[in-house]
């Protein structure tokens, strides 16, 4: 079963090296309505070698493409982000209530703030500074701030949209390459971030 949207793709696959495929196990499970109780469609079901084949796609990324990006590029990626979701914002927030259970209201509230964070980090990429610190004459000693690499994010069922923006946003802003991770319980509006990152993403 699957729940008609206007993003391209299928609830039942996962996202991974550029792809949306079946997850390893080839099995999926029921998305639940918690305000109705009933069936909104079928998930994946992943398992550790998701999360694996997830984490060497990232390592990928780092040594390709996205990892020679200039912080100014990744600015602006961040920033077309943010538009493409406010295009979308009344359809995200119709996912959000549907998966959560809140008021379309605030479910509308949060799809504006996914876009504000991608604004502001799209904003604030190129701003991230080393800095040089006092020492002694004839040397110098500065900090030079450099991304993680391939980063988690396990995002909890009650604000997908919000908790995305502040940490896979602020993620990508820096140079990493992202892992999410959504809650089984309420994962459509991070399908459809990831769906909106991938046309938004230069080819």
């Amino acid at each position: 079963m699957l729940l008609s949207t206007p993003f391209d793709f299928d609830s039942r696959h996962v996202f991974i090296n550029g792809v949306w495929r079946e997850p390893a196990s080839g099995q999926s499970m029921d998305l639940v309505n918690p305000s109705t109780g009933t069936a909104l469609c079928e998930i994946a079901l992943g398992d550790a070698s998701d999360i694996e084949a997830a984490v060497t796609a990232g390592t990928h990324a780092l040594t390709g493409e996205w990892g020679r990006a200039t912080a100014l590029q990744r600015g602006r990626f961040l920033t077309r982000l943010g538009q493409r979701i406010l295009e979308h914002v009344d359809t995200l927030a119709e996912l959000e209530a549907l998966d959560v259970g809140k008021p379309l209201a605030q479910a509308r509230n949060d799809a504006i703030a996914l876009a504000r964070y991608c604004e502001y980090f799209g904003g604030a990429a190129d701003k991230i500074h080393g800095e040089t610190i006092p020492y002694l004459d004839g040397y110098t000693v500065y900090t030079l701030r450099e991304p993680h690499g391939v980063t988690g994010h396990i995002v909890p069922w009650n604000y997908p949209m919000q908790i995305i923006g502040r940490s896979v946003c602020a993620a990508l802003a820096l140079g990493n390459a992202c892992v999410l991770k959504p809650a089984e319980e309420a994962c459509l509006t991070a399908l459809a971030f990831v769906e909106l990152a991938r046309e938004t993403i230069p080819r």
